[in-house]
């Protein structure tokens, strides 16, 4: 396996800082007014895991700070403890963005023979720089890097047991004859090393360094958000030859604050199927994913507002 050193990262992460401060002041001083007092609107939406893997090239307002709740409700069913990825986003400016995530778990007390205890089991850092314009006009583009290991000792199938790097790029457009359709596409490398902690590889998932290609699209009624994500993925960079063909379709709700009691918090509710082709056979899943999320910038100046 290709095993990238520490500096690769360091080295990014500080390239990423330099471009994105040299911007910092003049993005808040350019910054429309009448923009910045907009209600928050259900965005262009970013990550989803497990329903939607790609991080578009949105972002959110300069300066916010993004609070991502993620309760893994289908755990109570199908594990004996409960998973919550629990996210901060904080957008630099209008081209720069950091994100951390941490996936907790707990024993949820439905099954009497537990013994998975609680704590976290995977931590993620990540940032990623817009390209707007990029390679043309019409055209907006990310470009970013993750970094996800597993930590402590969660139970066996909370992780691969791999760390991972994984720098990428994603481009879309909106079609300006149909407003409605965003199209995307992109690529990234995933290179993965065995780490101290114990875990298990799920079938048709690349078990070595890989480099994957995506492409899809997005039809946006507003509160609902239909997607289409189809990816491949190959090992040769590993000297390997395992070929990964996925396809996921979902929807996404946003739903409406009339129905949170006018929460602060932006609810989001989703379902989707999943198709996979790999040297492990057909696999066809379904999942569902809730989410709360909570713009600390857009929050205050609302209770300001009251």
């Amino acid at each position: 396996m290709i095993r990238p050193p520490f500096s690769l990262w360091l080295t990014a992460t500080l390239l990423f800082t330099w471009t994105g401060q040299t911007r910092l002041h003049g993005a808040e001083e350019t910054t429309p007014t009448a923009q910045a007092e907009q209600p928050p609107q259900p965005r262009l939406f970013g990550r989803v895991r497990g329903l939607f893997d790609v991080d578009l090239p949105r972002f959110d307002p300069p300066g916010t700070f993004r609070l991502d709740f993620n309760p893994r409700v289908a755990d109570l069913i199908r594990r004996d403890y409960i998973r919550v990825p629990t996210g901060v986003r904080w957008t630099v400016n209008d081209r720069l963005e950091f994100n951390v995530e941490v996936e907790a778990y707990a024993t949820h007390g439905l099954d009497s023979d537990s013994s998975a205890g609680y704590g976290i089991g995977k931590v993620r850092f990540g940032a990623r720089r817009l390209l707007s314009h990029w390679p043309k006009a019409g055209l907006e583009t990310n470009v970013g890097l993750n970094l996800d290991f597993p930590v402590g000792s969660p139970p066996a199938d909370l992780t691969d047991g791999l760390n991972r790097l994984s720098p990428f790029l994603v481009t879309q457009r909106r079609l300006d004859a149909h407003p409605k359709w965003t199209i995307f596409g992109g690529g990234n490398a995933d290179f993965v090393a065995d780490s101290s902690v114990p875990g298990r590889v799920d079938l048709n998932t690349p078990r070595d360094d890989s480099l994957s290609v995506n492409a899809g699209a997005i039809y946006d009624l507003g509160q609902i958000k239909w997607t289409l994500q189809a990816t491949y993925t190959n090992t040769w960079i590993s000297a390997g030859d395992a070929h990964f063909l996925t396809i996921r379709p979902s929807v996404l709700w946003f739903v409406p604050r009339r129905f949170t009691f006018s929460s602060k918090t932006q609810w989001t509710v989703g379902i989707g199927v999943r198709s996979t082709w790999g040297p492990d056979g057909y696999e066809l899943s379904t999942g569902t994913r809730v989410r709360a999320e909570l713009a600390f910038r857009q929050a205050l100046r609302r209770l300001r507002g009251n």
